[in-house]
């Protein structure tokens, strides 16, 4: 919502959205000094949650050094220190540590990636895994690699939530134990017809919807649209809906003694 107006807020009001978990994301450009990480935390954590609540809507987030921007040397090591040192993830609100993961797919990414993820695992908190835009397979090859290699069980699988799914990757997703997001954007990501399909063919336990908006064509209100694409199809149950669009992402950010919503 840091790149949306306040019209998109009131038509997701209007719509009948309650509440919404907002990660981090790439701003656009790159940056170019670790105060402008600060910033955009705060943002999030105090005026995003206030202009939310003049309409009605919980707003809760997740903090991280997101992965176009773990490669960045020194930045990425000194925005991630600054958001230990300066107490970011003990903010109120702040339910995860999200998105972390990958986007050229390096080890520069994957060093931040991981000291994230040890980060989640010090604090008992939920993590937000991206997968990347490209190449998606070795993506979550790469995390099930992280995961069996984990002999001390560090990670707590059923409080990973990875996001950006497609039909290759959604069976490994929750083979592994964690849970399913499916990003529904209009052109890069799924449609909602696609999204319908992968949630026929492999169930609704562990999955998710997301409306993926942000600087691009994007739509706030593609929770709603793919509710009303799954009644308009005949294929699904009202439960099933339900399950996909709500209760599943109220089950996995309940874990979070922070996400106080409850519906």
């Amino acid at each position: 919502m840091y790149s949306r107006t306040t019209d998109d807020y009131d038509a997701m009001s209007k719509a009948g959205i309650e509440v919404i978990v907002q990660p981090s994301f790439w701003l656009g450009s790159p940056r170019r000094y670790v105060g402008t990480f600060e910033d955009y935390w705060e943002h999030m954590i105090t005026f995003e949650t206030s202009r939310a609540k003049e309409f009605g809507i919980e707003h809760f987030v997740c903090i991280s050094v997101n992965p176009k921007e773990a490669a960045m040397r020194p930045l990425g090591v000194d925005a991630l220190h600054a958001m230990i040192n300066h107490g970011y993830l003990d903010r109120e609100r702040v339910v995860g540590i999200g998105e972390i993961g990958y986007n050229l797919i390096n080890d520069s990414e994957e060093e931040i990636f991981m000291k994230q993820m040890d980060l989640a695992s010090e604090k008992n908190m939920l993590m937000t895994i991206h997968l990347p835009h490209e190449n998606k397979t070795e993506g979550i090859r790469r995390i099930e690699r992280i995961l069996l290699e984990d002999n001390k069980h560090r990670y707590n699988r059923k409080k990973i939530l990875v996001d950006h799914n497609v039909e290759e990757t959604i069976e490994k997703t929750l083979t592994l134990g964690m849970w399913a997001g499916l990003s529904v954007y209009p052109f890069t990501k799924l449609s909602p017809e696609r999204a319908m399909k992968i949630i026929k063919e492999h169930g609704t336990e562990r999955i998710m919807v997301h409306s993926a908006a942000d600087w691009g064509v994007s739509d706030p209100l593609s929770v709603p649209l793919v509710a009303r694409e799954m009644r308009r199809s005949g294929e699904f149950t009202s439960e099933d809906i339900e399950k996909v669009t709500l209760n599943n992402a109220y089950e996995f950010f309940r874990q979070s003694r922070k996400f106080t919503w409850k519906p």
